[in-house]
C-alpha cells in the first residue's frame, strides 16, 4: 500500500477491488491492497457486521488454496438518475450489480426546462414508491447527465437542472447521499467493471459513441480508478458543418453519433443503440456510404489524436458503435490519429469493447456502487419511512 492511508482509504480500498473483481479470495484482497493479514481480517469483521460484505465457502481453483470467498452485499442497495439515449432511467440494484427495479422515460433533445423537470419528478417519486413498497434501504444515489460538469451554471445538452432534481431526491428520499457524473465518467466506470481486475493498469483513454459522443481519461495508478472527462463530442472539426445539439456546428458528435451514423449503415437510431450490437447482422453498405464511413471514422481518430496531444496516455479503448465494425474502424481511426498526433499514431494501442449499448441503469448503478465504496461504505442513517408525495416542478 501506497502511504499512510486512513481508515477509511483502506475500507474504500478493499471494498473497491472486491467490486471490480466481483469477489475475491483473502490472499488476493491482501496482495493487491497490500495490507497485511491482521488488518485485512479487522477490516473484513468491521465490513461483514455493518452489513457490507458476504463471506461464503468456494472452492480454491488451485489444490490447497484459500476457501473463503468474499463478496459485496446483495442485501445493500443503491439507485440511479441515468440520462442516456434520449431517455430517463431510474433503476435500483444490488451493491453485486443486480437490477432489481427499471423504468424509463422518454426525454428528447430539446425537451423544455419544466418538461423535464416533471418528467424527472415522475420518476424520482415512482423509484422512491417501488423501493418504500419493496422495504429497500437505499444507501447511495447517483445522478449521470450527458454535459454535466459541477460548478457549470447551466447545461447545453440537457434543459435539467441540478438544484432541482437534489430538491426533489432530498423529498423523496431524505437522508441518501448524492453523487452526480457526467454521463461518460458513469460509462467509463461501467465499462472499468466489465473488464474487472487485469494486469494492465496503465492510464488510457476511454471513448464512448452512443447517442452522445465522449471521452475520458481513466488512471487506475492513482488508487481510486480516477476519471477525468473529456469533451471530445463537442470539439469542433467544420466551422461549416452539421449543427449540434450543443448550440454549435461541425461538432464530431454532430458525424459520429448514433444518430449521424444510423443512415449510412441503413437502420434506425434505436437499433444501433439496442444491446448486444444485433443491429450489424444484416447491415449491406453500398461504396458511397462505406467511403463516408471511414472517412467519419478518421475524423474520429483525428479528434482522439488532438486529445492525446494534450495527455500524453498512449492507450486508447472505443466503446459504442465502432465495436460492431472493428475491422473497419480499426486502421480508419489509426489513420485520423495518426494525423493529428505529435509523432503519429505508431506508438498507440488502440482497441474496442463492444456490447456497451442499452445497458441502462445498469451503468448507473455502476456509478452509484463506485461512490459509495469510494467513501468507505460509510451508512448514514436510515431513510424515514413516510409514504413519498408525488413531485411536481410547482412543489420545488
Amino acid at each position: 500500500m501506497k502511504g499512510a492511508w486512513s481508515r477509511q482509504e483502506t475500507r474504500a480500498a478493499v471494498l473497491r477491488y472486491l467490486w471490480r473483481s466481483g469477489g475475491s479470495f483473502r490472499p488476493d484482497v491482501i496482495a493487491h491492497v497490500g495490507l497485511t493479514d491482521a488488518s485485512i481480517s479487522r477490516i473484513v469483521a468491521d465490513l461483514k457486521a455493518e452489513g457490507l460484505v458476504d463471506e461464503s465457502r468456494k472452492r480454491a481453483p488451485y489444490r490447497g488454496g484459500p476457501s473463503t470467498f468474499l463478496t459485496l452485499s446483495e442485501s445493500q442497495f443503491v439507485a440511479t438518475i441515468e440520462l442516456s439515449n434520449n431517455r430517463l432511467h431510474a433503476g435500483v440494484g444490488s451493491l453485486k450489480g443486480e437490477v432489481l427495479f427499471s423504468a424509463q422515460h422518454e426525454l428528447p433533445d430539446g425537451t423544455a426546462a419544466m418538461d423535464a423537470e416533471s418528467t424527472a419528478a415522475a420518476a424520482i417519486t415512482g423509484m422512491a414508491d417501488w423501493c418504500l413498497h419493496h422495504d429497500i434501504v437505499l444507501r447511495q444515489v447517483a445522478v449521470s447527465v450527458p454535459g454535466y460538469h459541477p460548478g457549470q451554471a447551466s447545461n447545453p445538452i440537457m434543459a435539467l437542472r441540478r438544484d432541482f432534481i437534489t430538491r426533489a431526491l432530498e423529498a423523496a428520499l431524505p437522508e441518501v447521499p448524492t453523487t452526480f457524473a457526467n454521463s461518460i465518467v458513469t460509462r467509463a466506470l461501467a465499462h472499468r467493471l466489465q473488464i474487472g481486475v487485469t494486469r494492465d493498469e496503465r492510464p488510457y483513454f476511454y471513448v464512448f459513441l452512443g447517442h452522445g459522443v465522449g471521452g475520458a481519461f481513466v488512471d487506475e495508478s492513482a488508487g481510486r480508478d480516477d476519471v477525468l472527462p473529456c469533451e471530445i463530442g463537442h470539439m469542433i472539426m467544420d466551422r461549416q458543418g452539421v449543427p449540434c445539439r450543443c448550440g454549435h456546428s461541425g461538432c464530431l458528435e454532430a458525424n459520429v453519433s448514433t444518430g449521424a451514423m444510423a443512415p449510412l449503415f441503413g437502420k434506425a437510431e434505436q437499433q444501433m443503440l439496442a444491446p448486444r450490437d444485433s443491429w450489424r447482422a444484416d447491415v449491406q453498405l453500398s461504396p458511397h456510404a462505406g467511403a463516408e464511413i471511414d472517412l467519419r471514422l478518421a475524423q474520429l481518430g483525428t479528434a482522439i489524436g488532438n486529445a492525446l496531444n494534450l495527455n500524453r496516455v498512449r492507450r486508447v479503448v472505443v466503446a459504442g458503435w465502432p465495436g460492431a465494425v472493428q475491422d473497419r474502424a480499426g486502421p480508419a481511426v489509426l489513420a485520423g490519429i495518426d494525423r493529428s498526433l505529435f509523432g503519429g499514431a505508431a506508438g498507440v494501442d488502440l482497441s474496442f469493447s463492444a456490447i456497451e449499448l442499452g445497458r441502462e441503469p445498469a451503468s448507473g448503478i455502476a456509478l452509484a456502487t463506485f461512490a459509495f465504496v469510494n467513501r468507505g461504505g460509510h451508512v448514514t442513517p436510515a431513510p424515514g419511512r413516510k409514504r413519498t408525495r408525488r413531485l411536481t416542478p410547482e412543489m420545488l
